[in-house]
């Protein structure tokens, strides 16, 4: 199994756009931060809160787009089905659209599936994002459509769902192959794109002031739902976040179910029909 590090570098990477940017970033960066550590330290700041993804694909049939107001900004997303509400969150650098095949499992299954895009993610270009804009999404959905039965995250999305419900709200919570240590993504990134040095210093010291001791605790691994029951779903060879991590999850809160479904990739796994079935049956109560 690969080493944690390693994995989170190559989810850096491919959040990276085009193969030439891939290659200069490092190499620029690495220059910049010798010459001024500061301006290294702040272009670092900015490629980490836009993180320019995919783009969405088409909605899926029968879907409805919503609009909502976060930070100043248009949000946008989509409702697919009927019935009480159910949260679907995609990943850092992901898209609403990722989360389509479980959308329509849950609709199908007499659901209302809730999907938004982050700011700066999906459609949304232009704006930045960060943990709390993340956070003040899933509120403006709650407080739009009521607090959701069940939740479904993806990827960063569980560091999302731990910061949104720390005083808890859904009955179940379904991660799907989460990022539970997102700290590791914070100490390998410096290394990613090229920062070495006082600019990485400078930078951890920056993000630590500004994410407070209570999301740190949570990127540390420590997040958790009060009152929820919690299901992840997790390949064990998942080359960006670690099953490793999800292991140690697990025997920190005992009551989480781990089911394993290999074979399926970090994103492969959400259009995965083991996937599909395992995450209706637990919001169901089955």
């Amino acid at each position: 199994m690969r080493k944690a590090t390693d994995l989170c570098k190559v989810s850096f990477i491919k959040q990276l756009n085009g193969d030439e940017v891939k290659a200069l970033i490092p190499r620029l960066m690495s220059i910049v931060s010798r010459l001024s550590p500061r301006l290294g330290a702040r272009i670092a700041w900015y490629l980490w809160f836009h993180p320019h993804g995919r783009k969405n694909a088409r909605y899926p049939d029968g879907a409805d787009e919503f609009q909502l107001e976060v930070y100043g900004h248009e949000v946008k997303g989509f409702t697919l089905g009927a019935g009480e509400p159910v949260l679907l969150l995609h990943g850092w650098g992901g898209a609403s659209t990722d989360m389509a095949p479980l959308a329509a499992a849950l609709a199908d299954d007499g659901y209302l599936a809730v999907v938004p895009d982050f700011p700066g993610h999906g459609d949304d270009r232009r704006n930045r994002t960060d943990g709390f804009r993340m956070v003040a999404t899933v509120d403006a959905v709650a407080h739009r459509f009521g607090v959701p039965r069940a939740v479904v995250a993806h990827s960063f999305g569980a560091v999302v769902t731990f910061g949104a419900f720390l005083y808890g709200g859904p009955e179940r919570v379904v991660l799907v192959a989460p990022a539970a240590r997102g700290r590791l993504f914070l100490e390998v990134f410096g290394e990613m794109v090229g920062m070495k040095g006082k600019a990485a210093e400078i930078f951890k010291s920056r993000f630590l002031a500004f994410a407070g001791p209570k999301y740190m605790d949570i990127l540390d691994g420590n997040g958790d739902v009060p009152g929820a029951d919690i299901m992840i779903l997790h390949d064990p060879e998942d080359d960006r976040t670690p099953f490793s991590d999800s292991a140690e999850y697990v025997q920190r809160r005992p009551a989480t179910k781990l089911v394993e479904v290999p074979g399926t990739g970090h994103k492969g796994i959400l259009r995965d029909g083991k996937t599909r079935a395992e995450t209706v049956a637990f919001i169901a109560g089955s």
